[in-house]
This record gives structure tokens, C-alpha cells and sequence, in this order.
């Protein structure tokens, strides 16, 4: 078999006979070579029982079973990785996807489609959901767009298709173990470049009661998610410049507050200000090097490593002053401003040292043959 259909079920016991029956007709009636896999999630029902009473009749179901509750991502997640076959798809238990699309999303993945994924907002689609639902799809999928330039129009259907060998690299990435993990995976997917296909389909909610969303409380955990993917996605070197920063403000608070211990106990003298500002690079050194640059460890580099942020430390005295007394003397800006200007440029020229240079990522071919 090429495809394996994966249904997650967490306490279905009155649901999965009908929802097994519904798609081994749509397999016959499509002639679709299949198999399907019921990936349960911590049941406390008799979903269990009914799921290996209908494996008695059809050998090739497939049941993975979760004794304790993963969550629906970390379900799902886990049942892809178990699945031999080269095409995975997955619907939602209540089978609210007319059964119809099977054949196409399974042409699309034979064409080299990476992700499939079925949409309710596309033009052409045909969706019955309640009024609120629709309102919370509506926002919840441009908030998604607008914080990733997503293209997808709707990331939460529960529809998809994946060819199992190139998601994996996205699909150990995804870290949601809840309803989110819909939506992950499709702007992990986008960003990772893989081929993602959105097509038009019938929709139906099942009856709100029966259903296992709780929408307000999952509505607000999706969101949180959404936030918390952006910030996670989010360049290393961002996180490392505002480290930096946050090192630099440090730096003037030491020189600062050595002077003025100095001015109140010996005297600082002539030699002070170099004291202070000599005692302000170690602690920059020490700082960036264990919380922007992350090295724990003193290694035979990092005396080398110290030397080299001195000296552009020196540099960056030489490029700040020379660029502030151009842009006051030549250009006619406000001293105020041509320091401002200047202190911006001998950040960006520190940083990118320290990172570039002074402690580079040594790769693991570079450090073996070192």
C-alpha cells in the first residue's frame, strides 16, 4: 500500500464504527490503495475494544494505541513516524471532509506535492460550520498570514496530506502537541521550502455538542501558540544582537560605578578612566561570551578569543570618535545626533566582529582536523 489514512480518536467508542465504515466505503467505492491507521490518545472509553473487534474483520488496521493522554499534535506526530508508507493522510475523527477529495489529494501528493491541505475559505469551497466558528477561523487565519506571510488560507483544517520521507525533517521541528499543531506544521513546511498545495473542499461540523473542541479555551491556547512559533522562528543573531545590547548597557553601568567608587574611596586619578573602561571590556567579554555566544567552557581558544575583543574594542574607540567628529565637523550634524550615529555603527561594527571573528561557530569538520 502507498497511502496510509491516519484518524486520531480520543474516547470515540460510539463514533469510530461509523467513521471506519464511511471511509472503507470511500476506498472501495474510489478503488484507493490504503490502509488505515486509528492513532488513539489516551482513551478512557471502550474506543480500544471497538477499534480490535473491527481489526478481527480487517487485518490491515492499523491501531496505535496511547495509554496516557499526548495530545492531539503529539499523537499524530507519533503515529507519522510509525507509518511505512510513502504518502500519509490524516483527517479529523469526525470526518467533517466529504470523503470525495481522497482521490484528489492523493493525485496531488503523486505529483510531488510535500503538503496537502484541504481549505474551507478558498473560493469554491462549500463549508457548513456555525456562525462563531467561522468568525474564529476568519481572524485566527490573518492573524497566521500577517505574522508569517503565510500563503495558506486556512492552516487548521483538518485535512491533510504529507509525503512521509520529505516532512520529516519539518515534522521533528513541529512542537505543538495540541490543535496548533495543524498550523505549525503548514508555516514550518512554507519556511523549510517544501511544496505545499491548498485545495478547495466540502466541509460539514459535526453536531457542536459531540464535538471535542472546547473553542474559547482552545481558541486561546492556538493563540498563545501562534505568538510563541513567531518568537521561536525568529533568527538566532536577532536574539544575539539584543543580548549584545543588553551586555553594552551592562559594560557602561560597571565603568560607571568603578569611577565613581574610585572618586569616593583612592581617587581616580589620570588612570582611572582607563581602569574603569578596561575593567567594563572584561566584563563585556565575559558576558557575551556565556549568555550571547553561549560558551561555557574555557577552551585553548579562549585567551586568543580575549585578545581579539580587545583589540576590536580598540578599534571601535578609533571608529566611534573618528565617525562622530565627521559627521559634527564635515557633515554639520548636532554633536548629540553624530554620537548617537556613531555609537550605532560601533555596534554594529563590535558585533559583527565578535560574532563573525572573535567566537565564530567552529564547525564539527573544522574542530576534528584542528
Amino acid at each position: 500500500m502507498r497511502t496510509s489514512i491516519v484518524v486520531p480518536m480520543w474516547n470515540e467508542e460510539s463514533w469510530v464504527e461509523h467513521a471506519y465504515d464511511r471511509i472503507k466505503q470511500a476506498i472501495k467505492e474510489y478503488n484507493l490503495d490504503v490502509q488505515i491507521v486509528f492513532a488513539t490518545d489516551g482513551c478512557t472509553d471502550r474506543t480500544i475494544e471497538r477499534i480490535e473487534e473491527l481489526q478481527k474483520k480487517d487485518s490491515s488496521l492499523l491501531l496505535f494505541n496511547h495509554p496516557g493522554r499526548l495530545g492531539r499534535g503529539r499523537a499524530l506526530k507519533k503515529a507519522f513516524l510509525r507509518v511505512k508508507t510513502p504518502f500519509i493522510i490524516y483527517m479529523d475523527s469526525d470526518l467533517a471532509t466529504d470523503l470525495k477529495h481522497l482521490p484528489q489529494m492523493i493525485n496531488y501528493l503523486e505529483q510531488g506535492a510535500d503538503i496537502v491541505t484541504g481549505s474551507r475559505l478558498m473560493r469554491g469551497s462549500k463549508c457548513i460550520r456555525s456562525r462563531k466558528r467561522k468568525i474564529f477561523s476568519t481572524v485566527y487565519n490573518f492573524l497566521a498570514k500577517f505574522l508569517f506571510r503565510s500563503k495558506i488560507h486556512d492552516h487548521q483544517c483538518g485535512f491533510k496530506g504529507f509525503n512521509r520521507k520529505n516532512i520529516m525533517k519539518t515534522l521533528r521541528e513541529v512542537k505543538s502537541n495540541g490543535w496548533f499543531w495543524d498550523a505549525e506544521i503548514l508555516i514550518r513546511g512554507q519556511r523549510d521550502g517544501l511544496n505545499v498545495v491548498e485545495f478547495p473542499i466540502s466541509w460539514c461540523d459535526r453536531d457542536e455538542n459531540a464535538s471535542k473542541v472546547n473553542l474559547w479555551k482552545d481558541a486561546k491556547n492556538m493563540g498563545i501558540e501562534l505568538v510563541q512559533l513567531r518568537v521561536d522562528i525568529l533568527p538566532k543573531t536577532f536574539f544575539q544582537m539584543i543580548s549584545f545590547a543588553g551586555v553594552g548597557v551592562s559594560n557602561t553601568l560597571v565603568t560607571l560605578s568603578v569611577l565613581f567608587l574610585l572618586e569616593n574611596t583612592i581617587g581616580r586619578g589620570d588612570w582611572g578612566y582607563y581602569f574603569a573602561y578596561s575593567l567594563g571590556i572584561i566584563n563585556s567579554f565575559v558576558l557575551n561570551r556565556r549568555f550571547t555566544f553561549k560558551e561555557k567552557s574555557v577552551t585553548k581558544r579562549t585567551y586568543g578569543q580575549f585578545v581579539g575583543f580587545v583589540g576590536v574594542y580598540f578599534i571601535s574607540m578609533i571608529i566611534y570618535s573618528e565617525t562622530a567628529r565627521f559627521l559634527e565637523m564635515v557633515i554639520g550634524l548636532f554633536y548629540l545626533y553624530a554620537a548617537t550615529v556613531s555609537l550605532f555603527v560601533e555596534y554594529i561594527f563590535t558585533f559583527s566582529m565578535s560574532k563573525l571573528a572573535i567566537f565564530r561557530e567552529i564547525k564539527e569538520n573544522e574542530s576534528s582536523s584542528a
